[in-house]
């Protein structure tokens, strides 16, 4: 007579998991003797999941499923048979350690058991230790999982606490599922898996309900986004100050001055009359006489004038290289004789109303001055806005679903301290020259919304996004919007894309500011992140939440602590 253990440390080869229980011949046995046992029993295979430290815990799992098989097994035509990987795993090839256990044998498994006392284990590709991998796969499998920590004294000296640690990491990740006990010696074990053996089996014998299996709930919380666990949320700050595109357009610019100190142009040569004629053509510009102006210029060809670089392209120039301990000398500025020609008609369809006049060195030395002008304001408003951006503190939270089945009509209110949270009206507008490169590569996407993963999916909530609108081709070319109204067009789309991205409704109350925000609908075991980071001008010691849901008939509160 073989019991199931020694069919299956000698063969290998019966197969279980609410089946009929049968033996295959074993090749090895040449007299060609095949054994059967007793007709239609259902075999359930149980998966044993332990570190190593608690491997004389493993003998009282095996005792108390012999003590089931021998008293309730055999009159209810049944057996539970025990699985683990140093008795029911081979050697193979071709895909991960744990991966390969979990192809041999523990998919097939009906149940698991798993006992924690100091130990986690050896990390695998995808969780933290072999167990933890094992438990997910059978419940996301919706198999049943018997699991108990160990309350037994520790010796800090022998004990790995980084090790121990993991262990009551991974206690707190499921305290609120509601699948484990605590077990203080083997005896209490002992006592307990007995009774949740009867619990679970028992059922599936006679066809009643399991009554260890829970009802389907869903259950809500709010987690970091950057924490896998249950821990404190963290704050972050962004950076965007130090990023490559300003470090590029500062180097770039600081390249633009090199380029211009390695060859000067001569000072201006200016006659003696040029003082007195520079002088009544300042007066004949500001005139409001039209016949004085045409007595002295072409209406058509316009205002001939010295082509000097301007106070304020200096100013700005300077404030950068005094920034950067760049020297710049008077001579910088030369641009030879260098005139421009200004058009005393306003042109219909854009385009400048002044031109260069002299040589192509001078021409060019001034038009580089002045890409170095522009480039710089440029890079001074990214600085702005990228400083504004990197001052405010970022919290980023999800929704949860940790139960058995989804989710509907979920309401989740923010609530923190009054004067804390930033609304849309704090956060920072680009200003007029980097505004449209910044819609462009739609920045407030990519700095306030919550990265999305194999584990967090996006908010699905959004309201609907419009189109960029490019004004270029429906705009009439004789009532051209001016460089402010294109700019304000510019802000509103700005605050279009950020209202949609912020969609929360704001409230205050007494000394709080409180948020919502509303989900149609998650699915079990999903977590969704919220519609944006939570930004901070000021940052609070925890956030309170409070969660409604059609299935869920009570609301759910809660805190999160924030580390700062």
């Amino acid at each position: 007579m073989f019991t199931p253990g020694d069919r299956l440390g000698k063969m290998g080869d019966i197969y279980f998991g609410e089946r009929i229980l049968f033996r295959k011949r074993d090749k090895s046995n040449r007299g060609g003797i095949s054994f059967m046992p007793r007709v239609g029993i259902t075999a359930y295979d149980l998966l044993i999941s332990c570190p190593g430290d608690v491997n004389q815990f493993t003998d009282i799992i095996r005792e108390c499923v012999g003590n089931f098989n021998r008293v309730y097994g055999n009159i209810n035509n049944m057996e539970i048979v025990t699985k683990h990987w140093s008795t029911d795993s081979y050697p193979q090839s071709g895909d991960k350690p744990q991966e390969l256990l979990n192809k041999q044998f523990v998919r097939e498994c009906d149940a698991a058991v798993a006992i924690f006392w100091t130990k986690f284990g050896t990390p695998t590709d995808r969780y933290g230790s072999g167990t933890e991998e094992e438990i997910e796969e059978m419940l996301s499998s919706n198999k049943q999982v018997f699991m108990y920590f160990l309350d037994a004294p520790v010796n800090s000296s022998s004990v790995d606490m980084e090790q121990y640690k993991k262990v009551q990491a991974f206690k707190e990740k499921y305290k609120d599922r509601g699948i484990y006990f605590i077990v203080r010696d083997e005896q209490e074990l002992r006592q307990l898996f007995t009774n949740h053996l009867g619990m679970h089996f028992l059922p599936l014998a006679v066809g009643g309900k399991n009554s260890f299996e829970k009802e389907a709930s869903p259950v809500l919380k709010i987690k970091a986004a950057s924490q896998q666990e249950d821990k404190d949320a963290i704050v972050e700050y962004s950076g965007f100050s130090e990023c490559k595109l300003v470090k590029d357009k500062k180097k770039s610019i600081i390249s633009k001055i090199t380029l211009l100190q390695q060859g000067y142009l001569e000072a201006r040569e200016e006659k003696p009359s040029e003082a007195i004629e520079k002088k009544e053509n300042s007066l004949l510009i500001n005139s409001p006489d039209l016949n004085k102006l045409l007595g002295k210029s072409d209406l058509m060809s316009g205002k001939i004038m010295d082509a000097d670089i301007a106070d304020e392209w200096k100013t700005i120039i300077c404030e950068f290289a005094n920034e950067n301990g760049i020297e710049i000398e008077e001579f910088f500025w030369n641009v030879g004789n260098l005139k421009k020609r200004v058009s005393l008609i306003v042109p219909f369809y854009g385009g400048g109303g002044t031109t260069l006049e002299g040589s192509e060195e001078e021409k060019k030395r001034y038009e580089t001055i002045e890409d170095l002008y522009w480039a710089i304001v440029d890079y001074n408003e990214y600085m702005t806005f990228f400083g504004k951006v990197d001052q405010q503190g970022l919290v980023d939270l999800t929704v949860a679903n940790v139960g058995n089945t989804f989710d509907e009509d979920i309401d989740v209110k923010i609530i923190i301290k009054k004067n804390h949270i930033c609304k849309t009206k704090d956060i920072a507008i680009p200003e007029i020259n980097i505004i449209e490169d910044i819609l462009e590569m739609r920045f407030l996407g990519y700095a306030y919304k919550i990265k999305c993963n194999d584990v967090i999916v996006e908010y699905t909530g959004y309201p609907s996004e419009k189109p960029r609108m490019d004004y270029k081709f429906t705009e009439n070319p004789f009532n051209r919007p001016s460089v402010q109204e294109h700019y304000n067009r510019n802000k509103d789309e700005y605050s279009e894309e950020l209202n949609r991205i912020f969609c929360y409704e704001y409230y205050q109350r007494d000394d709080v500011d409180i948020l919502i925000f509303h989900i149609n609908y998650l699915k079990h075991n999903t977590v969704m992140a919220f519609p944006s980071v939570l930004v901070f001008k000021e940052i609070p010691d925890s956030i309170d939440y409070e969660i409604s849901s059609k299935y869920i008939e009570e609301v759910v509160k809660g805190t999160i602590k924030i580390q700062k």
